[in-house]
This record gives structure tokens, sequence and C-alpha cells, in this order.
């Protein structure tokens, strides 16, 4: 039953996104593109949430590992908040504000320190692989 679910959820979301591309590549109407980007968000947040919850309470010795992950997610936030200037360029559109502009650097600092240490790990995962088989 939730594996046809998986699937019947799958095409709807993948025949709403194709929709909405081709909304904004033909017809230029790109309001229906963000406002599906949200709900496509809210609802990744609802289901890691969710998940994070259901295997807490199926394995509770879980619990120390999720904690630590949400710090470390929290502590990698604080430093990309601290990172970002919010400088209000003259480029940008009129009307954007700096708190507006210190979370997109928040952002764009999140996923450069996140990527970064994504690739570390992949390397430091390959070098150490290699090292033990010798």
């Amino acid at each position: 039953m939730a594996e046809k679910f998986s699937k019947i959820a799958l095409v709807v979301f993948l025949l709403l996104g194709a929709m909405s591309f081709v909304g904004s590549m033909f017809f230029e109407q790109y309001n229906f593109m963000i406002y599906l980007c949200y709900i496509y968000a809210i609802i990744a947040i609802i289901g890691a949430l969710a998940g994070g919850i259901m295997g807490a309470m199926a394995k509770p010795e879980s619990v120390k590992g999720n904690v630590i992950g949400i710090v470390g997610m929290g502590v990698v936030l604080g430093i990309s908040y601290a990172l970002g200037n919010g400088e209000v360029l003259e480029v940008y559109p009129e009307g954007t504000s700096s708190t507006a502009v210190k979370w997109s650097d928040t952002g764009l600092y999140m996923l450069y320190i996140i990527g970064s240490l994504s690739i570390v790990s992949v390397l430091y995962a390959g070098v150490a692989q290699l090292l033990n088989k010798n």
C-alpha cells in the first residue's frame, strides 16, 4: 500500500514540476513555480521531521545522533549568518532590504560550507579505504 502511494505521489509531483516548467518557459508564469518550490520545501521538511520522529520511536538510542546532527546544522547556520554581511548593492532591485540580503548570504554560505564538508568527507572516506586495504 505504501509503495503504491509513493509511486502515485512521485508521478503527481513530477507532473506538477513539468507543468510549472512549461508554464515558466513558454508563458512566463514564474509565480506558480515559486509557490510550487515552497510547497515542495514544506513537504520535505515535514517528511524529514516525521521520519526522524518515527525513527526515534522505533530506535530510541538513535536520538543522540539526531540531536548531534541538529546542533551541527545550528552551528553551521550560526557561522553562515555571521559571515553574511547584508550589504545592499546598487545592482539589486529597488526595495531589496538588508535583511533579505543577509539571509540570502546566509543560505549561500551554508551551501558552500555543507558542500565543502561533503566533498571532504567523500575524499576522507576514499583515502581511508585505500589506506585500510594495504
